[in-house]
């Protein structure tokens, strides 16, 4: 449906403008959708090319002779290829893991504290 279709009876029939907003808003999210996938894009773009250019710089550095010991430990580098570090989420204590294991002799109610 184009605009000129909508324009020619507008206003016809009551529930026009309720659609037309709908129809407004839904557009206005769609775009809205777009422009965050395209920056998405060249952000993973840019960083593909952050990675490249931090793996060629680590591999100058071990040519002009640091030690890869050196680099990842004392230097706090990460090695090429391998994942930043990072902290692990912290999980409650799910109910079914003492059933699941055998444990029959607590209380069930999840509390791990009165063990």
């Amino acid at each position: 449906m184009n605009e000129a279709s909508h324009t020619a009876g507008q206003g016809e029939h009551p529930i026009d403008q309720k659609v037309l907003s709908l129809m407004d808003r839904r557009l206005e999210a769609a775009r809205q959708l777009a422009d965050a996938a395209s920056e998405l894009n060249a952000s993973r773009a840019r960083l593909e090319d952050a990675q490249r250019a931090y793996v060629e710089s680590f591999r100058q550095a071990e040519k002009a002779g640091w030690d890869k010991k050196e680099l990842t430990g004392h230097l706090n580098f990460e090695e090429p290829g391998k994942a930043p570090r990072k902290r692990a989420a912290t999980r409650k204590p799910a109910t079914t893991a003492q059933t699941s294991t055998g444990d029959t002799s607590g209380t069930g109610d999840g509390d791990a504290a009165d063990e």
